[in-house]
């Protein structure tokens, strides 16, 4: 059984000639992980070079498109900020099914140039210009889970396998977009103040292709991190 908390692991290569920032803790021990993950949320989203963990705050994104609920998005060169920041309500860790949860939330922003062609719940919308999404007090909640491997130099390491996620925006979201119906003023303010009123069933309802790409980009780099360093470097069993 692992006696180190998960992202104390994750930073190890980069801080191991110095004072580990968190205590370590027992995987059973919710409460000491969650003052660990907190204290290590920042270093781990600002990107750990030699554990091959990439910036994740800014997050430079991969284009969105979907077709969803009768709207057609797109984003081009979208950058996310606000992970850096994140606070963490709670760590559930199970190592008989091999799996964690981390529930955290932030106050999130999101920017880039979209195209919409469709409806948004009962209204028409066309546009392409620049948009900007702030959302207060996303809540995220990440499951992954993994397995026991050997790695290529026959040592044993963390494999995460899959994942999956919930998010809700608890407190608000604003919208901001230019260049709606052609620059056509009267019809863009409508739809912008349609948008801002009623931001909680929009953001329910049109937000997860969004959030998982972050979701795909975080994960990605816990798996870099395990593939590239044994458990027996980073946990004592």
């Amino acid at each position: 059984m692992f006696k180190t908390t998960f992202l104390t692991v994750l930073v190890f290569a980069w801080v191991q000639s110095a004072e580990l920032p968190v205590t370590k803790c027992k995987l059973e021990d919710s409460v000491c992980l969650k003052n660990s993950f907190q204290k290590m949320m920042p270093i781990f989203m600002s990107g750990v070079p030699d554990a091959n963990v990439e910036v994740l705050d800014p997050m430079v994104m991969d284009d969105l498109a979907f077709d969803l609920a009768g709207l057609q998005f797109t984003m081009t060169g979208g950058v996310m900020r606000g992970l850096k920041n994140s606070v963490v309500d709670s760590v559930q860790w199970d190592t008989k099914k091999k799996t964690f949860v981390v529930d955290f939330h932030m106050d999130n922003s999101v920017k880039g140039h979209y195209t919409a062609n469709g409806r948004i719940l009962i209204l028409p919308i066309t546009g392409d210009g620049q948009i900007k999404i702030r959302l207060k007090r996303l809540q995220l909640k990440i499951k992954i889970s993994y397995d026991i491997v050997e790695g290529l130099d026959g040592k044993d390491i963390i494999k995460p396998k899959k994942y999956s996620f919930d998010f809700e925006v608890q407190e608000d979201a604003h919208y901001q977009l230019t260049n709606l119906f052609n620059g056509n003023k009267e019809l863009s303010d409508t739809m912008l103040t349609f948008l801002n009123e009623n931001w909680k069933q929009i953001a329910a309802e049109f937000g997860r292709p969004m959030i998982d790409l972050a979701s795909k980009r975080i994960f990605k780099n816990v798996v870099n991190f395990f593939e590239s360093n044994p458990i027996e470097e980073i946990a004592s069993v």
